[in-house]
This record gives structure tokens, sequence and C-alpha cells, in this order.
């Protein structure tokens, strides 16, 4: 297998992972919506929250580049269930805790108001940026809290346990960040299609990441392959803290059978990397294809340049080493005098 390890760390360093500029504006406006909860609560002579919790792929380490800046950020704001009573002291519902952070959070500097969703309140920046902020609501000591979402009703939630099943994973598995960035890329990059969430190819990753072979080329290609046999064995996927609870609609749901049947023509695609004759251009355009860049493109041209002078030279070295053609010579016998 052509050695591609490079080209595909450089197509994840320049077009799959953040940039420090891309980190640094969406930390910024995760500080400055905190703030905006913690002022606006103030003066509504509403309670403060006990802390935030930053959610979703931002806080896993797997968020991607995005086109058109349409980043989701999830960012939580906990309250104690003591501090959400109403005038009379009953508890607040569901909405009424979303509403407060609602009103909080729009100080009138948004172009589109944040909206109250059923899951959260809703926040849109002008640039495409859009950020969901939970809220929750919870109960007890630190040896033993009960933390509940408001939803539809409030409902029993865990909002750091996804962060902490990752940051467990990528301890034993060190790649396991990348590889998902990688395989979202992979989904990304085909818009038209509707594929799988963020969580639900992190979970895949997680169960089908490769033994480490130092090579990020061989890595991906063994975690396509290991995905893709998985998916062919079942398509369901379950949640990997709560038990009964499934991250797909039902066993046929149909953004995992497509992510499948993607990853069906990937794995034929790579399999040409087994030829004898497959040549680093050939390799380079099976991964433009797998991960449907145009990120490769110039090194593509350069390496069919590479081969085509490769290939002149070998044919003017064994030019330059044919025997000369025989030729018959007639042999004249020499002349003798008789003395």
């Amino acid at each position: 297998m052509i050695d591609c390890s490079k080209d595909i760390r450089d197509y994840h360093d320049v077009r799959v992972k953040l940039t420090d500029a891309q980190t640094a504006d969406l930390k910024k406006k995760r500080a400055s919506n905190r703030r905006r909860v913690e002022d606006g609560l103030e003066a509504n002579h509403q309670p403060a929250p006990t802390r935030f919790v930053t959610q979703g792929s931002f806080a896993m380490g797997t968020i991607i580049q995005e086109a058109n800046n349409a980043y989701d950020l999830d960012e939580g704001v906990v309250f104690t269930r003591e501090s959400l009573k109403g005038a009379k002291g009953a508890d607040k519902t569901a909405l009424d805790a979303r509403k407060v952070v609602r009103d909080a959070v729009d100080d009138g500097s948004f172009k589109n108001p944040p909206l109250v969703k059923l899951n959260c309140v809703r926040i849109f920046y002008s640039d495409g940026v859009q950020v969901d902020m939970p809220v929750y609501r919870c109960e007890g000591e630190e040896d033993w809290e009960e933390i509940e979402l408001a939803s539809q009703d409030w409902k029993v939630s865990n909002p750091e346990g996804v962060n902490d099943w990752f940051a467990e994973c990528c301890a034993t598995q060190p790649s396991l960040r990348r590889l998902v960035r990688l395989v979202k890329s992979l989904c990304k990059n085909r818009p038209s299609y509707s594929l799988p969430s963020g969580l639900v190819l992190s979970v895949l990753a997680h169960e089908c990441y490769p033994v480490d072979s130092g090579r990020i080329d061989r890595d991906l290609r063994r975690t396509i392959e290991a995905i893709h046999t998985r998916l062919v064995w079942s398509l369901v996927v379950k949640h990997p803290l709560v038990d009964g609870e499934y991250l797909t609609k039902h066993a046929n749901d149909p953004k995992v059978a497509k992510f499948r049947d993607v990853l069906t023509t990937a794995v034929e695609d790579l399999n040409k990397l087994d030829l004898p004759n497959c040549s680093r251009s050939m390799a380079l355009k099976k991964w433009k294809k797998v991960l449907c860049t145009n990120y490769f493109d110039s090194a593509i041209k350069e390496a069919e340049q590479d081969e085509k002078e490769k290939a002149a030279k070998a044919v003017a070295a064994l030019g330059s080493t044919q025997p000369k053609p025989w030729v018959a010579q007639t042999y004249s016998a020499p002349s003798s005098r008789l003395r």
C-alpha cells in the first residue's frame, strides 16, 4: 500500500481540523454568551447559574471546519433546583426555565433574536454560527447529583456524561479524535447526502478503532473497513451511556444505511491500493474520491509528472543498454604468392 500518510495528515490539518483563528472565534462567542446570561439574569433579578457545560463536538474536540461558517455549539446552563422557583415557591416549568435564559441572553445585539426551542434556547449569529443553550436544574451533592433537562417537561439527563465517556475512550485510543474528524469530513464533503450525526460517527469510530500502525492513512482505511463490516452486520447504534437508548431511529435507519452504502464504495476504491501496479498518483486519486475533496489535486499532478519523467528515463536507459544489431561480415582469405 502506497504511503499517503503525510498527505492524509496534511489534509486533516489544513482542511478538517479547526484553525487557531476559528477556535479562538468560537471560544470568544462562548465566553460572550456566558457573560450575556450572567449579566441578563442579574439585571432581570433571576438566580445565577451554578455552572456552564460545553457539550457536543466542540467539547469533545471532534469539531471540523464547516462551509459558510455553519458551526453548531452547545453550551448548557445549569441552575440549582432550589433557585428555579416561582413566586409561590413551586418549581418553574421546563418552558419557564428556558424563557428565563432566553430573556437573559437576548441583550438586543442579535439581528435575529434568540428563540425558545424544545430542548434549548437557540442563538443565531449573522456569520452563520448557531449556539444552542440547553437549560438544566441540579439537586444533590458532589457525590450524588441528579440533573434534569428542561425539555417538554423536566427529564433526567447527564450533560457532562458524553464528554467524560469520550475522554476516557481517547485515553486508550490516542488517534480517535483525528480519525473521528476524518470520518466526519468524509460525510460533510457529501452535503447532498443525509448522513449520521457526529455522535453516531464517534461511537462507531470508537467501536471499530484499529490497532495503531503509525500511519494515519492505513489506520483510516482500517477504520473505514471495520465500520463498513459493522454496519453490514447491524445498522443499530446504541447510546454510549444510557441503557436501552439508541442513537438510531430503528433497525433500518436511513441515514446509517446511506452511510453504509457510501463506505461500500469507499472500501472497493481503497482495495485498489493493494494492486501491484498501484502508483502514488493512483493512490491519491482513490483517497480524493473516498474523502470527496480536491485537496490532493496538486499532489496528484506532481506525482503524475514524476511518474512520467521516471518512465521516460527508464525507457531511455533501456535504449542505451540495447546490444548493437548484428551485421553479417564477409571473410576474405589473404592471397598467397608462390615463391
